[in-house]
Order: C-alpha cells, then structure tokens, then sequence
C-alpha cells in the first residue's frame, strides 16, 4: 500500500514536470499505453486578474525578496519583519515605469508586469529614531532557474508604500496568498 502510495505521488509529481507518459486529472492517475495525454500543469486559483488581500493599518517591515521553483510555478516571496503580512495588490500594468517620487524612467527586463503594491509596508523602520533599514537586498532581483520570471524590481518606497514590479516573459495567472512564521507575502506564476 505504501509503495502504490509513492508510486502515485511519484506520477503526479512528474505529470506537472512535463512527462507525457501519465496523467493527473483530479487525484486520479490514468496511464495508456496508445495514447497518451499531458494535463496542463496549473497552480490553484492562478488567473490573470488583478487580486488583493488585507492586513494590517501598521507598517510591515520588508526584510527579504526571494524566489524559486515550485511544482508548476514561480514563486516570489516577500518576507516581512513579526506581526502580520501587509494588504497588497497585486496586478497587470503595461509600464512603462519610473523610480518612485523622482520620476526616473526604468526599463524591467520582460514583456508583461506584474505590480505589486503594498500600501503599509516599508524596507525602513521609521520608528526607530536612525532609520534602520530592514530590506538590504537589492533593488533589481534577476532570478535563475526560473520558467517565467526575468526581473524583480522595487520601484518605490516612500511614506510606508512598497512597489515591486515582477517582469515576466508573457503575461501568466498567477495565485497570490500570505502565510505566517515570518509574515510573508507570496506569488505564484505558471
């Protein structure tokens, strides 16, 4: 039992990876020997429409960007310092974009873009009277390894609004969702 268990898991998993001998269509794994079908890879709740999601009125501070392979998709995940993860939005733009407040012109490697805004987040902590800075990273990500994602980019930080652009080969659905332990923000694309 246990081995048709992984013998399953094992199937489903390289169904999403692209192997044309298996598929997996709502739990069930089916194998033909004349003809074979490949379902669709898909991450749960992915579209192109534009989403959101709530939090806090207190500013979350940015302490790191990151992003990897998932089964099926991209992910970007945007970690934020104790309590809660910020209200974001997230959605398609066409660009072109300029860097915060001073109106600089920025070119971000892709053909579509996705926005992320998160309108009480910051990557500097305003209470804290030497303005520490929580979010050191860098302000342009190129990613490797990835399908669909060619650049992350923050564009704004200013009076506690964060904006990161997601440049991406063509336009993708995508799921966004928060988690706990640290607080975090995350994008699927794929």
């Amino acid at each position: 039992m246990i081995l048709a268990t992984v013998a399953v898991g094992a199937i489903v998993m390289t169904a999403c990876n692209g192997n044309d001998d298996e598929v997996s269509t709502s739990g069930t794994t089916t194998t033909s020997s004349s003809t074979t079908t490949t379902a669709p890879c898909a991450v749960s709740g992915a579209s192109t429409d534009s989403k959101s999601g709530a939090g806090p009125d207190t500013v979350a501070l940015l302490t790191n960007v990151r992003s990897g392979r998932q089964p099926c998709a991209d992910r970007i995940v945007f970690d934020f310092r104790d309590g809660a993860a910020p209200a974001y939005t997230v959605e398609y733009e066409p660009g072109p974009f300029t860097i915060g407040e001073s109106g600089m012109p920025v070119t971000i490697d892709g053909s579509a873009f996705l926005v992320v805004r998160f309108p009480h987040a910051s990557g500097v902590d305003l209470s804290d009277p030497s303005a520490t800075q929580t979010y050191t990273g860098p302000e342009s990500i190129h990613p490797s390894g990835l399908t669909h994602v060619r650049e992350i980019r923050r564009i704004e930080d200013f009076e506690a609004v964060s904006v990161w652009v997601i440049g991406l080969d063509a336009m993708q659905p995508f799921a966004v969702g928060q988690l706990t332990g640290p607080p975090r923000v995350y994008i699927d694309v794929g």
